[in-house]
This record gives structure tokens, C-alpha cells and sequence, in this order.
């Protein structure tokens, strides 16, 4: 073998350990801090005049205490802070399977002052994701947390957002598919069909069960993405009561947002399905 052909070996096996070097610290490292702000705009014919340009942050499964820390978290908490929402959702999943590896009380401390540093002068509501129902002491925890940080936890409930007094839309937050228990029936009983329904759910896939309800937007969680995605293949894998509906999409007449979420799980890696954080404008109709 010559001098030249030597070299040439040598730089192909160098370019080729960098190539795979640079896509280990994108899949591990870069791609799990990402922040991601997807923005829209969302018009509705019977959003009231007071709500009009008000602004609505989601963001879903932080997935504490495993991969996500205090110093990977906080970038999120001061980006969502940043955003000044006025209203701002939170879809589930606090901690990463938190009945098999419980949250130290500094832990707890540290979850609850984070999310009590969240500001919104609308209202700050959340429901639960499945890791939180994996027992009923964690269920308890996560109900604790949300309550000191100032969330409004719902449970097959609505709750009227107000705005200038009399003005409102409605709000109404599902039980997880997943180690939860759903009622529609229950959650929609005392919601006012003329107002906006915007309803919140861990898990998209119970946007089916919703179509002859009254909501007009659904937001979810819980698919993470598939965490690993293909260009025009989308995810890998797909988790239970997110299989039908995986993606943001409309569903006959409801809109379905489905998020990424900020943190992970089973695996510390994201490809095309960068962490999420989402901030949307509400208008009305007609409205420019």
C-alpha cells in the first residue's frame, strides 16, 4: 500500500468518526435541549372581543427527575416567562415513572418553585399524564405540586377563563386515557355550548370520543413525537393512545395540537422531534 493510498484511508476513517461523532452529540445532546417555539394563530368566530389577541402557552411531559434536571429545565421556565403568556397549559407527565423512582423532597422543592415561577395573569391549568397516575401516591404528589404552584389541576371538569368580568371561554381538562379514567359525559355537563371550548387531554387520541362535543380545539401530549422521527415517515414508534392520532391535525371539526413535549423517556435522545414549546394568539374572526 502506498504512502497516498494510506492517507487516504486514514482521512476517510477521521471524516467518518466525526461524521458519527457530530450525530451522537446531535441525537443526545443538542437535540434534547432544543427549544422549540412552535407560534400560531388561532381564529375563532365566537372568541369575545376581550380575548381577542390574548395569547395561550402549552407545553406537555417534562419528564423530571431521571433525564431532565433543574439546570436542563430552566431554559423552558424562562423561555415560557419570556413569551409573557396570558393563559398557559400544561399537558402532563411531571416527573419520568415517578412510582418507581420517587422525587427526593429537594426535588419536589425544586419542581414546585419552577412551576410557581410560571406567570399568567388568565390562569395557569393542568391535568394528568399517565406517569402521574402510576400510583395513588404519586397521583397525591402531583396534585400537591400543582396546587402550591399555583396550577389549576383538572379531572373531567371544566372551569370558565375569565377576562374584563363577563367575558370568558371554557376550558375543559380530560382524564389520561392511559392509567386514567375519561368522562366525557362528566366533563362537558356544565359547559356552554355558544362559548369557545378549548378542551386539554394528555393523550390525543380521545379526540374520536370528542366529535359530537362542543370543543372546537384539543391540545395534547403524550406522543413525545416518537422521539426518533424519519423524514416522511414520521415516528418510529408510536405509544399507546397516541397511535391514531400522533401529529397535529384536524379531526372533522375540532383542531388537535399535539405536542412534543420538553423532556424524555426510556431513552435520553430526540431525531426530528425537537422539544416543544407552543404560543399561540387568539383572534377573532374578520380580525386583523
Amino acid at each position: 500500500m502506498t504512502i497516498k493510498k494510506l492517507l487516504k484511508r486514514i482521512l476517510l476513517v477521521i471524516v467518518t468518526l466525526v461524521i458519527l461523532g457530530l450525530f451522537y452529540y446531535e441525537l443526545t445532546q443538542a437535540s434534547v435541549r432544543r427549544i422549540e417555539i412552535d407560534v400560531q394563530t388561532r381564529v375563532f368566530d365566537n372568541l369575545p372581543s376581550a380575548f381577542d389577541n390574548k395569547t395561550l402557552v402549552f407545553f406537555s411531559d417534562v419528564h423530571f427527575n431521571k433525564f431532565m434536571d433543574a439546570e436542563r429545565l430552566m431554559p423552558f421556565i424562562e423561555t415560557i416567562n419570556d413569551l409573557n403568556p396570558d393563559i398557559i397549559l400544561f399537558g402532563g407527565d411531571l416527573f419520568d415513572h415517578p412510582s418507581v423512582d420517587y422525587p427526593s423532597e429537594t426535588t419536589i422543592e425544586t419542581m414546585t418553585s419552577m412551576f410557581k415561577n410560571l406567570l399568567a395573569p388568565l390562569g395557569k391549568f393542568a391535568v394528568y399524564g399517565n406517569h402521574d397516575l402510576e400510583s395513588s401516591l404519586t397521583k397525591s404528589l402531583i396534585a400537591n405540586i400543582y396546587q402550591e404552584s399555583g396550577f389549576q389541576l383538572l379531572v373531567n371538569e371544566s372551569v370558565k377563563i375569565y377576562h374584563e368580568q363577563f367575558d370568558s371561554i371554557t376550558l375543559v381538562g380530560l382524564d389520561s386515557q392511559l392509567l386514567g379514567q375519561p368522562d366525557i359525559k362528566q366533563a362537558f355537563q356544565d359547559v356552554d355550548e355558544q362559548q369557545l371550548v378549548i378542551t386539554l387531554s394528555h393523550t390525543p387520541d380521545i379526540v374520536s370520543e370528542l366529535t359530537n362535543t362542543p370543543t372546537q380545539w384539543q391540545l395534547s401530549g403524550h406522543s413525545h413525537g416518537g422521539q426518533i422521527a424519519l423524514p416522511l415517515i414520521g415516528p418510529i414508534y408510536k405509544v399507546p393512545f397516541a397511535t391514531q392520532y400522533p401529529k397535529s391535525q384536524t379531526v372533522e371539526t375540532i383542531i388537535l395540537d399535539v405536542s412534543n413535549g420538553i423532556g424524555t423517556t426510556r431513552f435520553d435522545m430526540r431525531l426530528f422531534a425537537n422539544p416543544q414549546i407552543h404560543h399561540y394568539t387568539l383572534r377573532q374572526t374578520n380580525n386583523d
